[in-house]
This record gives structure tokens, sequence and C-alpha cells, in this order.
């Protein structure tokens, strides 16, 4: 359920906090005091449109954050689907004059399509105006199935399976190519193929052995050139380092001083070492001996291995993958006929069972479709539409799909002799409000969403009609936490929590404001609903004989 609201700089709100409970919470205040904004606020916090105009005039930024906790284990489940492993939802958005919005859910980044979906998992909202999921018939499949339950999770289980293996099977028929030009069309490219993998005798590893060589026969000129220059520097002619150490070495040899015996071993030492120096020069420079044959050999096996890998798949192994999936192919395609008389007949007998299966689902949905419609249409004559009429009409499909034969459409219609349409067609706002409360009322048990909120839903009725949407939304409240914008005294009374929203005057500045309300406030609240401003204690006992008939006082 949602437990914190706080908003800041939204129209007309600075800053408010509200601490929501269990139930039935209702919203009070007169027209234009910014109750709807309040919900606004929530729907922006829970992935609606970020909308400029909402923040608050001279201000450059607003703020909404919404705390969730209580969460069934349903929602749990689903929400962990979605990375988010805590208990408790925190959810943070702002947005700022430049329109930019940031998301964070439990302090981590979250992508606004990624937050409606959340949103959607945690808050139904229906006003008198929008209930966009309702009028979408694409929708109305999907919550018959949930009204029918479990009776028919185990056979959509068993279509689902069925029709897996109907379009696998059709994707086999598919890969031998068709007719038989197709199929000779297709064994011609394979062929292709193969050949030229084949021949090209490809080796894992080869690629990055012949890019190595490449590199080295590219910069052997350069090697060649620097070895050569140095030996001859130091290893070769008359002016070459080691013929000096040589030279130095003689003039010093027949002169029987100690220091200078000591410095001649030092200059053989180092002619020795130099002459080493000049014999491994000498190896490398005809190791890099440039060979201009052997270089176009390896480039131009370099240049076929890539255009094979980019052709069949980026790598060699990738290759020799596809060549061993091209061979099992054209293999199949050579023995085309024999299979395609099996995939035929085994493609016969799963259809048949897939409509077998598919027709048996649709009579179950029928069954609770036909039970569905009475509990509707008792439900809208208890909100005061006596006249109304509801069909759920099914359309069959022309072959089986994932969710079996069925086009399930809820038409409706308000004013006897009218007949039936889509619901988008023939409801009006205050129509619609009260249809989607008796959906509600029905589906509460079983609906998924912790939180719902209700717009002013009792909008065009009054009276007796007013006490029976009292009772709906008290029994929904029984499941899921409820906010309520009311102006009827009959469906107040039925709240747990209510809230006072008002508008004040600060510095000059208009501003918004609420305060949760204690029980004699409630009282004069519904007693205001009843007569106006001037208060009368008739009005009073009125109020409270209606919370005691409600059940919330004893």
């Amino acid at each position: 359920m949602l437990q914190t609201l706080s908003i800041k700089n939204v129209a007309l709100i600075t800053k408010i906090n509200i601490e929501f409970g269990k139930g039935l919470n209702v919203l009070l205040g007169e027209t234009g005091a910014g109750k709807s904004i309040i919900f606004d606020a929530l729907n922006f916090v829970l992935g609606a449109k970020a909308d400029k105009t909402l923040i608050r005039s001279g201000e450059s930024e607003m703020r909404v954050d919404a705390l969730f906790n209580n969460l069934s284990e349903a929602t749990l489940k689903n929400i962990e689907e979605m990375g988010i492993e805590d208990e408790e939802v925190c959810i943070t958005r702002s947005l700022n004059i430049e329109g930019k919005s940031t998301i964070k859910v439990n302090g981590m980044p979250f992508t606004q399509n990624m937050l409606r979906q959340l949103g959607r998992l945690l808050l139904d909202s229906y006003s008198q105006h929008e209930s966009v999921e309702l009028l979408k018939s694409k929708n109305h499949l999907l919550m018959l199935d949930r009204y029918c339950g479990n009776e028919i999770l185990s056979l959509k289980e068993d279509l689902a399976q069925k029709y897996k293996e109907y379009n696998d099977l059709l994707n086999k028929i598919k890969s031998l190519g068709g007719n038989e030009f197709e199929r000779e069309r297709r064994k011609s490219i394979l062929e292709y193929q193969i050949n030229e993998i084949e021949d090209a005798k490809l080796k894992v590893g080869e690629d990055e052995e012949l890019s190595n060589l490449l590199r080295l026969f590219s910069s052997a000129e350069k090697i060649y050139e620097a070895v050569s220059l140095c030996e001859e520097l130091l290893c070769d002619g008359n002016t070459s380092c080691v013929k000096a150490l040589q030279q130095s070495s003689s003039m010093l040899s027949n002169l029987s001083i100690n220091e200078i015996d000591d410095c001649k071993q030092r200059l053989d030492s180092a002619r020795y070492e130099i002459e080493d120096v000049c014999d491994t020069l000498n190896s490398i420079k005809e190791s890099a001996n440039f060979d201009e044959r052997e270089f176009e050999r390896i480039d131009k096996r370099n240049d076929l291995i890539k255009n094979i890998t980019k052709k069949y798949g980026g790598s060699i192994e990738k290759v020799l993958e596809f060549l061993e999936n091209a061979k099992a192919e054209l293999c199949e395609l050579e023995d085309s006929e024999e299979l395609l008389l099996k995939y035929n007949k085994e493609e016969k007998l799963i259809f048949e069972k897939l409509d077998e299966l598919a027709e048996v689902l649709s009579q179950q949905r029928k069954k609770y479709a036909a039970l569905l419609q009475q509990k509707i249409l008792s439900e809208l004559k208890e909100l005061g539409m006596k006249s109304s009429q509801f069909e759920v009409k099914f359309n069959k499909l022309a072959s089986p799909t994932l969710n079996g034969i069925d086009d399930v459409e809820f038409v409706f219609s308000a004013n006897k002799g009218q007949d039936v349409k889509a619901l988008s067609k023939t409801a009006s706002g205050g129509e619609l409000s009260r249809f989607m409360l008796a959906i509600k009322n029905i589906f509460a048990e079983a609906e998924g969403a912790e939180t719902l909120v209700f717009d002013e839903i009792d909008a065009g009725i009054s009276g007796e009609t007013g006490r029976i949407v009292g009772i709906k939304l008290n029994n929904i409240a029984s499941y899921s936490q409820i906010l309520c914008i009311t102006h009827l005294p009959q469906v107040a009374s039925f709240g747990d929590q209510f809230f006072y929203v008002y508008k004040h005057e600060i510095d000059n500045s208009t501003q918004t404001a609420i305060k949760s309300l204690a029980e004699n406030e409630i009282i004069d609240s519904i007693a205001k609903m009843v007569v106006g401003d001037d208060l009368t204690e008739t009005a009073r006992k009125q109020a409270m004989e209606m919370r005691v008939k409600s059940g919330k006082i004893v």
C-alpha cells in the first residue's frame, strides 16, 4: 500500500507530506482546492508523462516521493523480476524547468518505461474521464481469463505447449524450402557455401598466426637496415669498434705494468663481448631477410580467411560451426520428400490437437463469461443503472493462436432499447466510472494492484445509489488500499481515514494544504456535505447515523 506521499513545488502545493492508511482513504475539500493535484503528483511519481506546467510558479524544480510497503507476495514476486529485492519500494521523481526528469527507485536509476511498469503493479487509477486500459478491447480477454482463475490455467499451459510444437514444426517445413524449385535453389546455395568453406581448409588459430607473420614481414626491411648499420659500426672494416679494441690491446701487450695489464684484460673482454653481439646481429639479419613471394602467399591466404569469416560468422570457429549446420541442412534437403511427408502428417495431427484444446478453452471461457455478465449486470443495477445491458462478445479467429481461438470484447449499453456497443463508443464518463467500480468490485480479491485511486467516481449519482457505491468501495477496501475523492456524504461515510484539502494565502501567495481529520471533524465534514457550511445538529446527527450504518462507528 501507499504509506507516504511527499509533494514539493507541484502547482499550488509548496510542500506537503501525507501519511495514508489501510482501507478507504477519503480526500475531501471544495472544488479547486487541489485534490486532483495530489492525484496528478501521484501519477507523476508512478511514470505519467512529465508536464513542466505543473511546476509551481517561480520554482525551478518539482519533486514527488512515494513509499509503498506491506506489499503482497504476488507483488513482491513481480517487482523482484524487475530487479527490486527490497520489501519496501521508495520512488523519487523530479522534473526541472528545462524538462529534465530524474527517477530513482530504492536509490537506483530507473527509466520512465520501467517506472510505468512498476506503477501498474503498485496502483490502479480510475477516474471519471480516464480508464484507458478498460477501454482497450485487447485487454478484455486477459480480464476474462483472470476471472476464470485457476480453472483454465492448466488448459492455457497445455495450449501454449502445443502451439509451440506446432510452430516449431511449421518452421521445420519452411526450412525444407517449400516447393521443389525452392528446395533445389536452396541446395545449390548450400553446396556452394560448403565447397567454398571446405576449399579454404581452415584451421583454428591460423588467422592469428598469419597476422603475426605479416607484422614481422612489414617490419623486416626496417630491421635489416638497422642491424646491418649496427654490425658495420661494431664489427666490419678498419674503423670498427672490434678493430679499435684489438689494436689498443696489442699496443699495451709489450708493457709490463700491473695497471696496464688490467686495462689490457678489460679491453680484451669488451672485444669478446662485442664480437658475440656481432654474431647475434648477423643471425638476426639473415632471419629478417625479406622474401617477397612468401609475403605475397601469406597476404593472399590472410585475405581469403578474412573474406570467409566475414561471410560466415566472423571467426574461424563460427565458420566451421556454419559448415556443420549447412551440411546438416543439405542432408535434410536431400531427404526432403520423405521428411515433408513425415512433417505434414505430424502437422495435421498437432493442429487437430491444438484446435481441440482451443475449443475446450473457449467453452470454459464462455461458461465463465455468462457468470461474469450476470454479476456485472447485478452490480450495475445496484449502482442505479437498471436498464443497462452488458455482454462478453466472442469472435472466433480463423486459426488458433497462443491464446486460443477467441477474440473477446466487452460491449455495453446504458439505456433500454439501445444496441450494445464497444465501451469506448457508448459509455459516458459517469457510466464508465460505475462500470469500472462494478468490474473492480467483482475482481477485488483476485486483482494484484496494491492501491486503487478513484477520482470522483460518484459523479452524477446521489441518494441510495451513492450508499451502494460506498458499500462497493468498502468491500474493495477490505482487499486493497483505496484513495478516493468524493463529494457524496453517502460515500464518504464509509471512509477509514479522512484528509481535508484546502487553499490558504501566505505572503500574498496561494498554497494548497492538507490535514488529517479526527472523528469529530469527520462528522462535521460529512454534515457539511449534507447541508452546506451552515451546520445544524440535525445534520450532525444524520452524519453520525451514516457513520454508524457504515460500520465505522460502533
